[in-house]
């Protein structure tokens, strides 16, 4: 509640920063109009004057003034600016301001989500990196944001994303290190808080995966795979204390991996070996547990199979298949061509 009254305090308040401003002065549709007359009567002058680089310095205060709203593509400056660039009817019209729309997003649009970065998200929730990603991919989708050669905006907003996931997987994450008898105990406090924490590392891994093709792929790679992966989740998977969620803690592992990894590739990724041996360690282990035939073994390991096709394991798949009699299932659930499944 009383966050809600101070957030309609502080919108009320908002509404007074341009109350001794002109009118004419104090809307985005009403400067662009200016200038849109100036461009249509005067072209060469117009585009002499590089226009469409002082725009976004120019809109910026009003821009920012109006994000306090909210959605940004449903307030009327992006309105007015992606009718100035793109003309009435959104037809493209063949003059420099096309790129104006992307470089106001960037100025003013960018600045906000940077602060809100440093500021308010947790790379372990799963709602704010869904919201932040979509958000993302949209800008680079729609507007080229993020697309060659970044802008002073957008590199500090990539630099803070990689600060705040490094810092989080540095000093965020921990998965203790119990005695073996605490952990074998399914009811042990030691053994629920493990688990917890571990979970909570896989949950930040898919979360970190969101990132695919926003931020760079070495530094996800690192932070993903060299850190999270193999300095914390291995550790808990070589337990061997995860009982029955083993076999679905690897088909999670994997899910949270980015897809583009994979595509077009025929090898497992270097810093995915331990996480291939281990999974045909297990399937060694659930194997010898109990008959290969048993329906039970079979689904699990097929499951297993299924993880090492994502992560694109071939060699593996195939040694498995005939060890144990389980070539059916490579053609079946085309294990060998992932991509066509």
């Amino acid at each position: 509640m009383v966050e809600c009254l101070q957030e309609k305090v502080r919108k009320e308040k908002s509404k007074a920063v341009f109350s001794d401003v002109q009118e004419d002065f104090c809307s985005v549709k009403k400067i662009l109009s200016r200038f849109e007359e100036w461009r249509e009567c005067y072209s060469e002058s117009y585009h002499n004057a590089y226009i469409s680089l002082c725009l976004p310095k120019l809109l910026n205060p009003i821009i920012r003034h109006q994000l306090l709203a909210g959605d940004f593509e449903n307030l009327p400056w992006f309105t007015a600016v992606e009718t100035f660039c793109h003309g009435h009817g959104h037809e493209e019209l063949e003059h420099t301001d096309r790129q104006t729309l992307s470089s106001v997003i960037e100025r003013t649009v960018v600045p906000k989500m940077t602060a809100y970065v440093e500021l308010v998200w947790d790379p372990m929730s799963h709602q704010q990196s869904v919201c932040l990603t979509d958000v993302c991919h949209s800008l680079k989708e729609d507007y080229s944001v993020f697309e060659g050669e970044h802008s002073k905006p957008v590199k500090a907003f990539t630099e803070a994303l990689v600060r705040r996931l490094r810092s989080c997987v540095d000093e965020d994450v921990f998965i203790p290190l119990y005695p073996k008898k605490f952990l074998e105990e399914a009811s042990s406090p030691q053994r629920h808080f493990r688990d917890q924490q571990f979970w909570t590392a896989v949950k930040l891994l898919g979360n970190m995966g969101k990132w695919d093709l926003l931020l760079p792929e070495s530094v996800l790679k690192e932070l993903m795979l060299e850190k999270l992966l193999n300095r914390y989740l291995m550790t808990t998977l070589c337990s061997q204390t995860l009982s029955n969620n083993a076999v679905y803690a690897c088909k999670k592992i994997a899910d949270g991996l980015p897809p583009s990894w994979f595509k077009g590739e025929s090898t497992c990724l270097p810093q995915l070996h331990n996480f291939r041996n281990h999974i045909v360690q297990k399937v060694h282990a659930i194997c010898k547990q109990q008959p290969p035939t048993d329906p039970n073994t079979r689904a699990a390991v097929v499951d297993l199979l299924k993880v090492l096709s994502t992560i694109r394991c071939h060699d593996s798949i195939m040694a498995i298949a005939e060890k144990y009699h389980y070539e059916d299932a490579i053609y079946s659930h085309q294990l060998l061509n992932p991509e066509t499944a």
